[in-house]
């Protein structure tokens, strides 16, 4: 058996499939599409062409774990670790800080991250690497090419203006501008607009034809926004499924091109699913008419829930305060039966278990069908509709396509998110 083909062997195991061929490829390309399920791929409603002549001609799993919450920070720092949160340190897309308001803070920055990431595997192994808008990537000196996910707090400045600081090496931003993919600004290149995904696909090919890095990671949000706004079936998602699935058909095209798809593995998957729901559950309203949390952050408070997602942990302002905990425990048992019905309490251990964030002492998950929220005051059930993600227990589940070099067809149905990370690297012969 030849050294590749272990390798390749090696790279199918961690996922737990054999579905390689003897060809190791010289460049990896990982895509995230935000809020990406398995139907879009699947349902021949769908216009996603691109995306299912991948899975038609790829590896295909159906089903991808996500960690808790399966949010996008912590589930694409995991896409870059291997861990889960507990080791890797993201717990939420916007940290937990101790009943300040965190409304506008994200983890941003790449020292966040507490484990080696992919980037620095293979950036230690002589390879050069790039990344467009990947979250927790701001900063890190593992990454060559790097335009982070990152925005200024003031939401009225043109942000695209205002992270080009953050981008490396100096410059890099405006050479993309110029070479690739015109001006961006917050018309040009809002989240959420159908423009956006294409011109990061143009950045991408950029930097693959001028600099060649081995391994790239690239975010697409556009899915995200609709499905938050509208759930999972409506006329908005279909054209950004559409721009989505564009976008990796123009990263596909010009690998053919230049002449590189028979030397790249292109990977395709989601941070975490979506769920439609119909009711909102704001659990800290118990808290606050209990008086254990003040209707508005930076108050005095013993308990806090914290809804990172669609699950929603509880913390205590002091670590092992059982009294407290024995109170809440008392308010939730006492609640009436319709809001009991509407949620299960993940105990202690079960977060444990599943990599969740240790300082949490509980944490709520809703029923399929109630999303979450963080609101202190005004009802604790309401009537709206939308989609939500963030469970603990894999409602919310994505999907996963690996593609061209050392890809032979093949078919799975689920692996773990933490899985991907090392099948990435050993796909890139990195042990």
């Amino acid at each position: 058996m030849t050294k590749r083909l272990f390798a390749a062997l090696c790279a199918a195991l961690v996922l737990g499939v054999v579905a390689v061929t003897a060809t190791q490829p010289k460049y990896v390309i990982l895509i995230t599409i935000d809020g990406l399920r398995a139907p879009m791929i699947d349902e021949p409603t769908m216009p996603s062409p691109f995306l299912k002549m991948m899975s038609r001609d790829g590896l295909r799993i159906g089903r991808v774990v996500g960690v808790p919450p399966a949010a996008t920070y912590p589930s694409h720092t995991t896409l870059v670790t291997g861990v889960v949160p507990a080791r890797h340190r993201v717990f939420y897309n916007r940290p937990f800080m101790c009943n300040r308001d965190t409304a506008r803070i994200s983890y941003w920055w790449a020292d966040s991250i507490a484990v080696p990431t992919i980037w620095q595997r293979a950036h230690e192994a002589g390879m050069k690497t790039a990344s467009l808008f990947w979250p927790t990537s701001t900063g890190s000196p593992y990454i060559d090419y790097n335009v982070p996910e990152f925005w200024s707090l003031d939401y009225s400045c043109d942000q695209m203006a205002y992270i080009k600081p953050y981008c490396t090496p100096a410059g890099i931003l405006d050479e993309l501008e110029q070479q690739a993919c015109g001006h961006l600004d917050n018309i040009t290149y809002r989240a959420g607009s159908l423009q956006r995904d294409g011109r990061t696909a143009a950045m991408a090919n950029y930097l693959m034809n001028r600099y060649q890095p081995r391994l790239m990671t690239i975010h697409l949000i556009t899915t995200d926004y609709s499905q938050h706004a509208l759930g999972t079936s409506s006329e908005q998602l279909l054209c950004d499924v559409a721009s989505a699935d564009h976008a990796v058909g123009t990263i596909l095209e010009n690998l053919r091109l230049t002449g590189r798809m028979d030397s790249t593995m292109v990977i395709v998957t989601g941070d975490h699913g979506f769920c439609d729901y119909d009711r909102t559950l704001s659990p800290n309203v118990w808290l606050t008419r209990a008086g254990l949390l003040s209707e508005q952050p930076g108050g005095e408070w013993r308990a806090c829930f914290y809804s990172g997602g669609n699950t929603s942990f509880l913390y205590l302002r002091q670590a092992g305060d059982k009294k407290t905990l024995r109170r809440v425990r008392r308010l939730l048992d006492a609640l009436p039966a319709d809001e009991r019905a509407m949620f299960r309490i993940v105990e202690k251990d079960e977060l444990t278990a599943l990599g969740a964030d240790p300082a949490a002492a509980l944490a709520i998950e809703p029923v399929l069908g109630v999303a979450v929220t963080n609101n202190r005051t005004g009802a604790v059930v309401e009537s709206k509709r939308g989609g939500t993600h963030g469970f603990v227990s894999g409602q919310d589940s994505t999907t996963f396509i690996a593609y061209g070099a050392g890809i032979a067809p093949g078919r799975q149905d689920t692996i773990r998110q933490t899985a991907i990370a090392g099948f990435i690297l050993t796909s890139l012969g990195i042990e």
